[in-house]
């Protein structure tokens, strides 16, 4: 028989086993927990970051041809400035 923690209570060998199951449960718990959001990260958040980053590769490609489009063709760029006066 030992005491534990300041001798609060004396704890036999079958103390020890229940110690021992509710680390190896905490172990188990643990390793569910990792699983889960391992799994929820592959199943869910990859997906969408996936179909994200396509949808944005077209967003882009169809925006740079828009802009390709309504430039002119003899290579000058038609741009209007506003000059600011500071006082």
């Amino acid at each position: 028989m030992r005491l534990d923690y300041a001798g609060r209570r004396a704890t036999t060998g079958s103390g020890r086993v229940w110690g021992s199951m509710m680390k190896l449960a905490g172990l188990i718990l643990a390793g569910a927990v990792l699983l889960a959001v391992f799994l929820i990260g592959l199943f869910v958040v990859l997906p969408i970051m996936l179909v994200g980053g396509i949808a944005l590769a077209f967003y882009l490609r169809r925006r740079l041809r828009q802009a390709q489009r309504r430039q002119p063709r003899n290579g000058v760029i038609d741009v209007e400035y506003t000059v600011i006066e500071r006082r």
